[in-house]
């Protein structure tokens, strides 16, 4: 008899009594990679339309959250300062430098210099609200206005009030003719202030205005060009606010230390170097520069 060899079949049918899954799994495989390539081939097709539509969905997204979220603008958006909005409206404005300096703040000591430099710090002393100072913990330093506020000033004043204090040493001959040892060390104390303010100040904008330097006629070295616009803001805005909220700080009568008792401007003259020459008089209407 022919012997027939026997092979174990390929598939077994599975019995009710069988407990094992592992078949059920295999077909449960197979469909989900059935689904799986036709889902794929679905998205495949998908794809460049959710990338067209999608990615314009994205960037507005990223803009809008931009947009809400960042910080103040303006060129004092840092500035905790209710005179902030001048800096959101700029002007390009070329220095008219060329040449000896011109103008009404320079030159000769003069009548007409002397009222423009008055003119230019009329409103420096303002009053600032009692919240800004609560805010920053300082009622117990800062100058208290009997009718509400404190005495305090823009940036901008103290820095021109700089100026002019440097501008009257060039010329202390006319301004402190008679000016004591002590007093000559006093206001050099005062200009060694009014340098590093200004130069910090010079560091904080950091102007980026480009200025070229050039061949000048009759002089060996390169000359610097002045005419570079540079950026700045609207100082008839300043001028307009800081008269909004001025204040006259030599009312008689009108602020006293409260450590000491003192009034610090009786009738109308404050406590400054060389305040025994009649001339310089009008110059203490700066009141509280420092």
């Amino acid at each position: 008899m022919e012997k027939t060899e026997e092979h174990a079949p390929l598939y077994t049918a599975r019995s009710s009594s069988d407990n094992s899954e592992s078949n059920y799994d295999n077909v449960e495989m197979i469909a989900l990679g059935q689904r799986g390539r036709r889902s794929a081939s679905r998205w495949q097709r998908l794809r460049p339309w959710a990338i067209h539509l999608g990615l314009p969905l994205l960037y507005t997204g990223l803009f809008l959250v931009a947009i809400y979220t960042r910080g103040p603008i303006g060129t004092f958006g840092l500035v905790d300062s209710p005179a902030s909005y001048i800096g959101e409206k700029t002007h390009l404005e070329v220095f008219p430098l060329e040449g000896p300096p011109k103008g009404k703040y320079t030159g000769e000591p003069r009548e007409e210099l002397d009222e423009a430099w008055r003119e230019l710090l009329r409103y420096n002393n303002i009053r600032i609200s009692d919240d800004w100072i609560k805010k920053y913990g300082r009622e117990d330093t800062a100058v208290k206005l009997p009718d509400g506020g404190y005495l305090g000033m823009l940036s901008a004043f103290h820095e021109v009030h700089c100026i002019k204090r440097l501008y009257q040493t060039l010329h202390k001959e006319h301004y402190f003719p008679n000016a004591t040892a002590k007093e000559i060390e006093i206001n050099l104390d005062h200009d060694l202030h009014c340098l590093e303010v200004l130069r910090m100040s010079a560091m904080c904008r950091g102007d980026v205005s480009i200025i070229n330097h050039r061949w000048k006629e009759g002089s060996p070295y390169p000359n610097v060009d002045q005419r570079a616009p540079h950026q700045c803001v609207d100082w008839d805005a300043v001028m307009d606010y800081s008269a909004s909220m001025a204040v006259d700080v030599y009312q008689e009568h009108y602020i006293v230390n409260p450590h000491t008792g003192v009034e610090p401007f009786p009738h109308g003259k404050s406590i400054k170097p060389f305040n025994s020459q009649d001339h310089d008089n009008h110059n203490h209407h700066e009141g509280g520069s420092s």
